[in-house]
């Protein structure tokens, strides 16, 4: 390998790190008020679990790597496509009575809050604000 071509490598490896340090983390348990974390998610060890009534107390997902799954559906992150302080997702989903496939978008409000917009013409305007929860 030339040098020049062994820099161009080097360059290219470090923006690539770069662009994957910089990404958002989205890792984590996330409700929809940070006051609801205790009655939304349990942690036993170092595992976070949706507490038994979690559903009567808002709404929530976990977040780890590529897996996102709420109380009822769990999803695998295929794309993510990050602009700005957008984020958009392609991700397969699976319930106990269907599987789908299904396009996300999320803004980030700040490092512990994000809002998720729903495209869907019949949701128009519809947004869910979701804050991170410290465990």
């Amino acid at each position: 390998m030339n040098r020049s071509t062994g820099l161009c490598a080097l360059l290219f490896c470090s923006d690539l790190l770069t662009s994957q340090a910089e990404a958002f983390d989205l890792n984590g348990a996330w409700a929809t008020g940070t006051d609801q974390c205790k009655q939304v998610f349990v942690k036993k060890g170092d595992k976070i679990s949706f507490a038994q009534f979690s559903e009567e107390f808002g709404g929530g997902f976990i977040a780890d790597g590529n897996d996102v799954r709420s109380k009822t559906v769990r999803c695998t992150i295929m794309s993510r496509k990050e602009t700005g302080n957008t984020i958009d997702f392609r991700a397969a989903c699976a319930s106990e009575i269907m599987a789908t496939s299904v396009n996300l978008r999320l803004t980030i409000l700040d490092p512990d809050s994000v809002s998720r917009i729903f495209p869907d013409p019949a949701f128009a305007g519809m947004e869910l604000t979701f804050n991170r929860c410290s465990m």
